[in-house]
C-alpha cells in the first residue's frame, strides 16, 4: 500500500495557532504515521484501485462471448507483459499465450485481438506493470555536478519552482528528497539549506532529470485530500463528533460529514472522483 503523505508533511500541515508546525514527539508521530496508515487504506479501496507503481499479476473473468477489453486494479498501465487464458483457471502450466495484446487508450485496460476462446472465471491471467507512483512524497533526481555538503535531513529549494523539500539521501549523482511543498522542475538548480526558513544555503546541484516523480508532485489533489482526512482524524481523535450541545444531560452528536460509508470526508471525496475506478 501507497503511503500518500508523510510524518513530516503532516506536521507542518497540522499547525499551531502562529503557523509552527507541531512539536515532534514520540507519541505524536505514533498517532499521526498512525492516521497516515488509516487514511491512504481508505482513499486506496475508496478509488477501488493500487496506487503504488509495481509488477502486477491479475486475474479476470471472462462473462460473455465478446468480452475483449479488460480494465485492471493498478493504472496507469505502462508495460504489459503477457496475457495467458485457462480454461481450467488453474494456471498451472497448460495455459496458452494471447498475443498482439495491446494496452488501452486510457492505459487503464488491455484489449484482446480477438475474443478469448471461452467464458468462465478466472480464465484470463495479465502480468503488467501499472500504477502512479513509486512513493507518496519522496521523489528521486539526477542531480549534475553536487557542490559543497549535502546532509540528508537538510533542507533543498528549486531556484525557479520555489519547491522545498526535504534530503532523504545523497549520492555521487542523485538526491531523493521528500516534497513539502511546490514541484520540483528539471533544469533548475537546487540549493542545500541548513535551516527550514532556507536563509542559510551550504551546497548546489542542477535537476538534470527527474527519474521517481513522487505522488505529491504527480498527483498533489491526492496527496492533499490524504492530508485533509488525516487533519479532520486528528481534530477528532478524542471528542468523536461529539458536540458541546446537551439535551437531558447527554451530549449529542454532530451532523456526519462523512460521505457513504467510505469513511470520507466530503471534501475528500470530491477531490478523489475522478480517480476513482468505476470499472469492476
Amino acid at each position: 500500500m501507497l503511503l500518500l503523505t508523510s510524518y513530516e508533511r503532516m506536521r507542518r500541515y497540522l499547525a499551531n495557532a502562529d503557523g509552527t508546525a507541531l512539536t515532534d514527539t514520540v507519541y505524536r508521530k505514533n498517532v499521526i504515521v498512525n492516521m497516515i496508515t488509516a487514511a491512504s487504506k481508505q482513499i486506496e479501496k475508496f478509488l477501488n484501485r493500487t496506487l503504488d507503481i509495481a509488477a502486477y499479476t491479475e486475474y479476470f473473468d471472462v462473462n460473455n462471448d465478446n468480452e475483449i477489453e479488460f480494465f485492471v486494479k493498478a493504472s496507469p498501465i505502462t508495460t504489459l507483459s503477457s496475457v495467458y487464458e485457462d480454461v481450467e483457471g488453474l494456471f498451472d502450466g497448460g495455459e496458452s499465450e494471447i498475443t498482439d495484446c495491446y494496452i488501452g487508450v486510457k492505459e487503464n485496460s488491455f484489449i484482446l485481438p480477438v475474443p478469448c476462446s471461452f467464458v468462465g472465471r478466472k480464465v484470463l491471467r495479465a502480468i503488467y506493470t501499472g500504477g502512479i507512483a513509486y512513493h507518496g512524497t519522496q521523489s528521486l533526481f539526477t542531480v549534475g555536478t553536487i557542490t559543497g555538503t549535502w546532509n540528508v535531513n537538510s533542507f533543498c529549494k528549486g531556484s525557479s519552482s520555489e519547491a522545498v523539500g526535504i534530503v532523504k539521501a545523497v549520492t555521487a549523482t542523485t538526491l531523493t528528497i521528500e516534497n513539502q511543498y511546490g514541484i520540483f522542475t528539471a533544469g533548475e538548480t537546487l540549493t542545500e539549506y541548513t535551516d527550514e526558513a532556507c536563509t542559510t544555503s551550504d551546497a548546489t546541484a542542477v535537476l538534470t532529470t527527474i527519474t521517481r516523480q513522487s505522488l505529491a508532485e504527480s498527483y498533489p489533489d491526492i496527496a492533499r485530500a490524504a492530508e485533509m482526512q488525516v487533519r479532520y482524524m486528528f481534530k477528532h481523535k478524542d471528542d468523536y463528533e461529539l458536540s458541546s450541545t446537551s439535551k437531558d444531560g447527554t451530549n449529542t452528536r454532530r451532523e456526519s460529514v462523512i460521505s457513504g460509508d467510505s469513511g470520507l470526508t466530503k471534501e475528500s471525496t470530491l477531490i478523489l472522483m475522478q480517480y476513482r475506478k468505476l470499472n469492476s
